[in-house]
Order: C-alpha cells, then sequence, then structure tokens
C-alpha cells in the first residue's frame, strides 16, 4: 500500500524554487561557467503544448551540481501568462511533497527585456524500450497517483484567527474541497475557493463556472444550460462521498492532479543518484497539474479522456481501493467540466459531448 500518513505541507507549499529577473541570469544559476549570453546555449524546440514555448536547452555538464541534469527543461510564455507558471510551480510542489513523482522545478521569473515569463523544470526523458517495461511503467504511474490520492491532502487553517494560507496539519473539524489559491485549467482560470461540501464545490466552482461562460459565450444554448443546472442541484445524489476516512472516521478528499489526461503524465527513464539514465526501466511522472483538494474520482475519470491510459494502468489503480461500484456510471458527470472548459476554449467540437451529457442526467 502507498504511504497514506500526514505529510508536512507547510514548506512545499511555499516553493523554495528561486525567482529570476532574467532567463539568462536563471541559466546562469544553475551552470558552473557564467555565460553571456543565450545565444551561447543549445535551444531545441519541443512541440505538443498548446500554452507555453516548450524548448530543451544544453547548457554543458556539471560535476560540481550532480542534481542538476545538463539539460534544462524551459517553458514561456507572455509577461501577462506569468501566473500560468507561477500556478504550476506551486502545484508541482504540492505533488512532491505526497512522495508522487513529478519534475523539478529549477527557477521561475519574469523576463521584462524580452517580455516573456518563463519556468525551468528537470528534463524527463521519455522511455522508448520493451512492451514488458512499459506495462511496468504504466502500472508504476498508477502507483505515483494513489501516492498522490492516498496523501492527506493540504487543507486551510481555518482555526487560526489570521486566516492564513499556510497549511494545518492538525486533525481539522471538517475536511474542505478547494486550494489555497485560483489556478488554471489549461488557460482557462480556475476557481477553487474552499468549500466544506464536495458536491457543493464542484456543482458551483466546475460545472456553474464553466456552463455560464459557455452560455455567456453562446456556446450553448438555454436549454443545455438549465440541463446543467439540474445536475448541479443533484450531484449529492449523482457523485458519492470520499473513499478515505481521517484518523476520526469522517470522509476526507485527496490531493489531485486536475488536468489529468494522457498529455499531462508520462513514462520516464529511471534515474541513479548521478543522474544516469536507465534505459531498461519505465517510471510513471505526473506533470503539467491544475491541482486542488477534491474526490480522487474525478483525476480517474479524466484519465479516460482523448484515447485514455492502458488497461494495466486501471487494474493497478483499482487495488488501492479508490474507485468506488458505479464509476463508470459516474465518469461522464465528472468529464463534463472539461468538456465545458474544451468548448469554452476551442469550440464547437466539443458540443455534442456536452449535449449528449446534460440531456443523459439533466434531461
Amino acid at each position: 500500500m502507498v504511504n497514506s500518513t500526514s505529510t508536512n505541507f507547510y514548506d512545499t507549499y511555499d516553493s523554495t524554487t528561486p525567482c529570476f529577473d532574467s532567463l539568462l541570469e536563471a541559466v546562469n544559476s544553475l551552470s558552473d561557467s557564467s555565460i553571456d549570453s543565450l545565444d551561447d546555449i543549445d535551444w531545441q524546440p519541443v512541440s505538443g503544448g498548446d500554452i507555453n514555448e516548450a524548448s530543451l536547452l544544453t547548457i554543458g555538464n556539471s560535476e560540481r551540481k550532480k542534481h542538476i541534469s545538463q539539460q534544462i527543461f524551459l517553458k514561456q510564455n507572455t509577461i501577462e501568462k506569468a501566473p500560468v507558471l507561477e500556478a504550476e510551480v506551486a502545484g508541482l510542489a504540492a505533488i512532491y511533497a505526497t512522495g508522487a513523482r513529478t519534475c523539478q522545478p529549477l527557477a521561475f521569473g519574469v523576463d521584462n527585456e524580452r517580455a516573456r515569463s518563463f519556468l525551468l523544470l528537470s528534463v524527463i526523458h521519455s522511455y522508448k524500450g520493451s512492451a514488458t517495461s512499459m506495462t511496468e511503467g504504466w502500472q508504476n504511474l498508477a502507483l505515483q497517483l494513489a501516492t498522490l490520492h492516498q496523501a492527506i491532502a493540504p487543507q486551510p487553517k481555518t482555526n487560526q484567527s489570521d486566516n492564513s494560507d499556510k497549511l494545518d496539519n492538525n486533525q481539522p473539524s471538517k475536511w474542505y474541497a478547494g486550494w489555497f489559491d485560483d489556478n488554471f485549467i489549461g488557460s482557462s482560470p480556475q476557481r477553487n475557493s474552499w468549500t466544506a461540501d464536495w458536491h457543493e464545490f464542484f456543482a458551483s466552482q466546475r460545472l456553474g463556472v464553466q456552463s455560464q461562460m459557455a452560455f455567456d459565450r453562446q456556446r450553448i444554448d438555454r436549454q443545455t444550460l438549465q440541463q446543467i443546472e439540474r445536475i448541479q442541484h443533484k450531484l449529492e445524489q449523482l457523485l458519492p462521498n470520499y473513499p478515505l476516512t481521517d484518523d476520526a472516521e469522517q470522509p476526507r478528499p485527496s490531493l489531485l492532479h486536475g488536468d489529468l489526461w494522457a498529455g499531462n503524465a508520462m513514462l520516464g527513464q529511471a534515474t541513479d543518484n548521478n543522474n544516469n539514465r536507465n534505459s531498461t526501466k519505465a517510471l510513471g511522472y505526473l506533470i503539467d497539474p491544475a491541482v486542488y483538494v477534491g474526490h480522487p474520482e474525478t483525476d480517474l475519470a479524466m484519465t479516460q479522456m482523448f484515447g485514455g491510459f492502458t488497461l494495466a494502468f486501471y487494474d493497478a489503480y483499482l487495488e488501492y481501493g479508490l474507485m468506488e461500484n458505479g464509476f463508470s456510471d459516474r465518469v461522464d458527470i465528472y468529464n463534463l467540466y472539461h468538456y465545458l472548459n474544451h468548448l469554452n476554449l476551442f469550440g464547437s467540437g466539443y458540443l455534442s459531448a456536452v449535449q449528449r451529457i446534460a440531456q443523459r442526467f439533466g434531461g
């Protein structure tokens, strides 16, 4: 079983990832030798994302800093999009605190001279080995997700008079869904106000926000909006309570990845303490999160969008006891949030999925 003991999130949420005023300064902080210009770095564009511009940087060998790879992964965006990258740093720190495997944020900042925000990350080298090791990698990815979900979820300090957004590891009187800040689902703002009722949280801050946005943008008609509103009002009958309990036998939520489709999980090559790659072993990594606290089934449901994960992954995850009976009937309800978000971001190609789910559960 994965370790479900309480983790001290107090320091890890306030990430120690250093912040810099220029990309050159950030890269130099990770290099033994001084680099005079960004032109002296080997840049390799990386495709696959639709939000940030990604590159693989080679800055030379580092004998002194063994924990820093010779290669560094760079994400860049506009200055206005800096909060998207900053939210990713916080999400990666939270996932790492649970013991689940993810990439390491190395440096973050806003380069006003280049009019770019940036995030430097450790590199994950994709696994391309045998089918047997790939299967083991998918099983390991299931372990990483279960590790995330079984860890004690971060909670607000509701018993503190200053209402600090630090973390409280004491037994709470009630459990909250939400997060310390609003963040982003893709490039869309994601509301995360702490809410004591999971069904209310999912109704208002997931389905409610996205469906109203779709209606205001004339992406859905009033009939579909009303159907979704009916779903919101009966979520307590449609969705279960949390599958885990705390020391007082209260149902408790999990920390969620939040955006777990196939593009936001990786099978990477294992490395040793000297960062040497082991090409014969695949390990699972959770990347590009949109974290919040809620029901673990929401992550599992999203894995079934856009082709889904392998049967080996689902069989392995099932062993951790986080999937309840009837899950397959609830997948569409959880994923309605993501279909609405894709409808708002990318247009009418997702309308039929939204209408189908709205009619099925709210017609």
